[in-house]
């Protein structure tokens, strides 16, 4: 009897070590990306993707200000505002950068501003801007919806700030706005070629770097949700059916 009660202890104490690792593993901060998106999720299209990092770069022409996002599924119980916020440190963003975390399985999400981008857009525009712009249609998980409306907005919201404009045309469904072409010399024409090179080289060596960190944590968290089920399924053993069959021997 005594030895039974010290195992289910003792599986008990494993069981919650066990959670407190998943937990971990929830709230660990990814690292930044290369460019401004990270689906951790894996509920953005690519075409999503792509006209968040355009969007994004035309707002540093304007204003050396970033547009990042974050989707993850859990956070594991941690506010998702201070959530945002650390990982907006450990980012290392800047005062003219912004940052949405969208937690897919908790429908919950958040938005960190910078100093200069917060200052030039209270809390009433932030508030305003989520519930006109995302609030709905991240709710009736229409995800590329409910970012492409933020994005513009925002984006124009943190150019106009700073006194400046941005141009979102062309992107997510916008029609493009045509410009007279200007010719290009040979010598822009030659290094444009190489530098276009030496750019697919660095860029596919961010995308092996970021594929390699979300497979182990994707691998991480599977393997401790098996060990939990595993710690759960022995401490109901012993606790019922062990005790059952004493009974019988009785």
């Amino acid at each position: 009897m005594l030895v039974r009660k010290i195992l289910a202890l003792a599986l008990a104490l494993a069981l919650c070590l066990g959670t407190l690792s998943l937990a971990q593993a929830e709230t660990e901060y990814p690292p930044r990306p290369q460019g401004t998106v990270a689906d951790l999720a894996g509920v953005l299209g690519e075409k999503t993707i792509t006209d968040m990092e355009a969007l994004s770069q035309r707002l540093e022409d304007e204003t050396k200000g970033h547009i990042y996002v974050l989707t993850r599924h859990f956070l594991g119980g941690m506010n998702v505002q201070a959530y945002a916020d650390k990982v907006f440190e450990v980012w290392e963003l800047t005062g003219q950068d912004a940052l949405l975390l969208m937690v897919i399985g908790e429908e919950s999400y958040a938005l960190s501003l910078g100093g200069k981008a917060k200052a030039g857009m209270p809390a009433e525009s932030q508030t305003s801007l989520l519930a006109t712009h995302f609030r709905s249609a991240f709710l009736s998980r229409q995800y590329d919806e409910a970012l492409s409306d933020l994005a513009v907005n925002l984006g124009q919201a943190m150019a106009k700030a700073q006194g400046a404009a941005l141009n979102a045309s062309g992107l997510f469904g916008q029609a493009a706005i045509q410009s007279t072409p200007q010719p290009q010399s040979v010598s822009d024409y030659w290094y444009g070629m190489f530098a276009r090179d030496d750019y697919d080289a660095r860029e596919d060596d961010d995308e092996a770097f970021w594929r390699t960190w979300q497979d182990e944590w994707e691998y991480e968290e599977t393997r401790i949700n098996w060990r939990s089920l595993i710690i759960w399924a022995l401490v109901i053993y012993f606790l019922f059916f062990r005790r059952k069959k004493s009974r019988r021997r009785r």
